[in-house]
């Protein structure tokens, strides 16, 4: 049996869907032997992704750019995927990030993940650019696809909201982490000195995760900072710029501003972000909406407390493993920071045991069982 993925996700830095795909073709080709994967891309994967790929004898990796526009990626699903898949002539196309690309034989099987429906029920925090890509491309593949696959019950339960087409047809839901990678490690003083000198912070600090874009709502985090001054916590965030964050810069540069209490750590390595996540004193997550919401059982999984906003599909993942926060209110936010500070390693145990719900292996099993058409 042959699988054709679409790794372009793998060109880009270490995040939420780069990370997802790694531990996916991992998993894959060391549960399920008797398949071949395929890899493909129109440029070479992110140095830091590729050393995570574990090259196992049923994996191939085709890296087969287009001849003008390399890096339009947009272009080469357009064209050179579909020439590329028919050469393979896989049994299963799987798409882990939204799109098709068009005019695949009728024969081939097609898998799509459903990370959130975005486009559909935020559009104000997406740019026009992207509202654009996801009207024409997302909504063909999430109808035109024989298979879905949801990151979680909550997207699940948006696809059927707004793709009526698919509310009479199986969605399979589950997700999982590289818990090879993001699990508690002892971090040696030598280490922790070394890594709080190169980002400037003290031993206690909040740690938020994610990109800087209007969906993630940073700008709240940021004007809550003021009011926890007196617990002498630092702020740091990591994540690569994205559109419409021009607010951050009025929010961390205003009168009487604590500034020097946040710090913009931009794209961090995967060792560093680990040793973080190990070592921060909570992990906040203030977003208006998640389809999932990898970081925080990143963080979960590697022993750190988490507080995020009770909404979209952050309950089911947090809720009874760290606090969600059920209102925009300062002091409620205020009264959870100082909740978990004061009771880190309770919180740490409960998130722990939550990640071991988000089992690899486990998920994968039914995944294929899902495509192959048994009942479970």
């Amino acid at each position: 049996m042959k699988m054709a993925i679409d790794c372009r996700a793998l060109r880009n830095a270490p995040s939420g869907i780069p990370n997802f795909l790694v531990a996916s073709i991992n998993e894959f080709s060391r549960c399920f032997t008797n398949w071949e994967f395929f890899l493909l891309s129109n440029e070479e994967f992110h140095p830091e992704i590729a050393k995570q790929i574990i090259y196992r004898a049923n994996v191939k990796v085709i890296i087969e750019p287009l001849l003008l526009f390399k890096k339009v990626s947009f272009l080469w699903l357009l064209t050179k995927a579909n020439f590329i898949v028919n050469k393979i002539k896989p049994d299963l196309y799987w798409s882990p990030a939204f799109l098709l690309p068009p005019f695949l034989r009728n024969e081939i099987q097609t898998l799509v993940t459903v990370h959130d429906i975005v486009n559909k029920e935020f559009k104000s925090t997406m740019s026009l650019i992207g509202r654009i890509y996801a009207h024409l491309l997302q909504d063909y593949s999430i109808n035109k696809a024989d298979k879905l696959w949801a990151n979680s019950y909550y997207t699940t339960h948006s696809i059927k909201k707004y793709y009526k087409a698919r509310n009479s047809k199986d969605i399979f839901t589950g997700f999982f982490i590289n818990k090879t990678l993001f699990k508690p490690i002892t971090v040696s003083p030598e280490e922790k000195a070394e890594l709080l000198n190169k980002y400037k912070v003290n031993s206690k600090f909040i740690l938020f995760v994610g990109t800087l874009e209007p969906r993630k709502n940073l700008e709240f985090l940021l004007k809550l900072m003021p009011s926890i001054k007196h617990l002498e916590v630092k702020l740091l965030v990591v994540g690569a710029k994205g559109w419409g964050n021009t607010k951050i810069s009025s929010i961390v540069e205003s009168k009487d501003y604590p500034s020097e209490n946040v710090l913009f750590l931009g794209f961090v390595p995967t060792e560093d972000l680990i040793k973080l996540y190990n070592l921060a004193s909570v992990f906040i997550s203030t977003s208006l909406n998640e389809g999932f919401g990898m970081p925080q059982l990143e963080a979960m999984a590697c022993g750190c407390p988490v507080i995020t906003p009770h909404n979209s599909a952050m309950i089911e993942v947090v809720e009874g493993a760290g606090e969600t926060v059920r209102s925009w209110y300062v002091n409620d936010w205020v009264n959870a920071i100082t909740k978990v500070l004061s009771n880190r390693e309770g919180y740490s145990l409960k998130g722990l045991e939550r990640s071991k719900q988000y089992e690899a292996e486990l998920v994968l099993k039914q995944l294929f069982s899902y495509i192959n058409n048994e009942k479970s």
